[in-house]
């Protein structure tokens, strides 16, 4: 819904170099995977800017735009019924994360494939400490914590399953990773990447925007 970022534009539709966020990020899938069966989850008033964009762009032709639901989860539960039959593994992936790689994707699918479900993992470098009412409680170790990014991947039945048990329950999580655990499957963490940022807010964007103007200008990203 792009509420962070404003509310009124939604971020994967702006500007990045030259080209749209989430065509930033649909090309590595394309890319990675080749043309497999895409549904890009939106809100009413931007469906009909999409489907222009999936048919005049490669990476997101034959793609199926539909509207999305009040949060993430509900977007991902209404995006798995729009996925035609016989699906063997289903990535899930913030569009707003346009410098997902080619590698990255490929690793999550292919750790889905082998072991059930997968997501990319980063290790914490700051301190953490839990508060409460702006006071700090306690620190907690962060040896075993990870930062989770997408693409999250999972076999089309175990992810249907957290789905379907999260609704009987009515479970929320936030990511694919809570309702699979929470559904009893093993999630394989794969090494995330640094720079799979998500553009949150349009601090976020113009970040992303001089990180290309730096790598157009010679710098590493």
């Amino acid at each position: 819904s792009s509420t962070r970022f404003g509310g009124t534009t939604s971020k994967v539709l702006l500007d990045l170099g030259g080209i749209p966020v989430l065509v930033r990020a649909a090309r590595a899938f394309h890319e990675a995977l080749g043309t497999t069966p895409t549904v890009v989850t939106a809100r009413a008033e931007d469906l009909e800017a999409l489907e222009a964009l999936t048919r005049r762009e490669r990476a997101l032709h034959g793609a199926v735009v539909v509207e999305g639901g009040p949060s993430r989860q509900a977007s991902v539960a209404i995006g798995l019924s729009a996925l035609p039959a016989g699906i063997d593994v289903v990535l899930v992936h913030d569009a707003a994360r346009p410098f997902v790689t080619p590698a990255l994707v490929r690793a999550v699918a292919e750790a889905a494939w082998r072991d059930g479900a997968a997501a990319p993992a980063l290790p914490l470098s700051d301190s953490v400490h839990r508060c409460a009412d702006g006071v700090f409680l306690e620190a907690v170790p962060r040896e075993s914590l990870r930062s989770v990014q997408t693409p999250q991947a999972a076999r089309a039945d175990l992810l249907r399953r957290a789905h379907a048990d999260a609704a009987t329950t009515g479970r929320v999580a936030t990511d694919e990773v809570g309702l699979l655990l929470a559904s009893g499957a093993r999630v394989t963490a794969v090494p995330g990447d640094p720079g799979n940022v998500k553009i949150t807010t349009p601090d976020d964007l113009e970040r992303a925007r001089a990180r290309l103007s730096w790598t157009a200008g010679g710098g590493a990203a």
